[in-house]
């Protein structure tokens, strides 16, 4: 999977949850409203709409949403969190910007699983994927330190994610399968949206 662009919310067990997201043009896949929902979004060449969709979903609902997008033949990996539609983090990786370009707001607890290869996928590694082989043992006394405080802001520029990895151990550890996306959303066409305005 080269690019990968989709939406986490948590439900919170709000009954009318598919309801509520059918209004934002979200296709329900799933009978049930699990904890948290994947909604794997068809975005063409706008990526930012997954982060508009969970900002969107994060307000009306009254709760958190991730919007993500991962693009592994470019190494790009864009991340925003929000809680009631208020933006709380936001990291955005470009390999051919030089790494981490973006890294605002506080740690949220989703990021252990990601930055630190977290064993929730049930097949820990022997070495985290986001790291370089060649560490200095100074590098790996801070990323062991980072790792214990869940912090991943003072070793930032050891991670340099470079495959769908890091999201698929976040939807592991808020129990989601990462292939199998509970709704799925696709961008309104042209046409649609003309008419959704007249």
């Amino acid at each position: 999977m080269s690019t990968w662009v989709g939406t986490i919310v948590a439900t919170d067990g709000i009954s009318e949850f598919w309801k509520k997201a059918a209004e934002h043009g979200v296709q329900q896949l799933a009978f049930d409203v699990p904890p948290f929902v994947l909604i794997d979004c068809n975005v063409g060449f706008d990526f930012q709409a997954s982060v508009r969709l969970a900002e969107a979903l994060s307000r009306d609902l009254s709760t958190m949403a991730i919007g993500f997008v991962v693009q592994t033949n470019a190494d790009v990996h864009e991340l925003h969190t929000y809680h009631r539609g208020n933006c709380m983090r936001r990291l955005v990786y470009s390999r051919d910007e030089g790494g981490w370009i973006v890294a605002e707001g506080e740690p949220q607890s989703w990021e252990h699983a990601y930055f630190f290869d977290d064993v929730s996928t049930g097949e820990p590694s022997t070495w985290p994927d986001l790291l370089d082989d060649d560490l200095s043992e100074d590098d790996i006394k801070r990323f062991e330190a980072a790792k214990t405080a869940s912090d991943p802001m003072p070793v930032l520029s050891l991670f340099h994610p470079s495959s769908t990895a890091p999201m698929l151990r976040v939807c592991g550890a808020l129990g989601i399968e990462g292939d199998k996306p509970a709704a799925k959303w696709k961008k309104p066409s042209f046409w649609t949206r003309l008419l959704r305005r007249a």
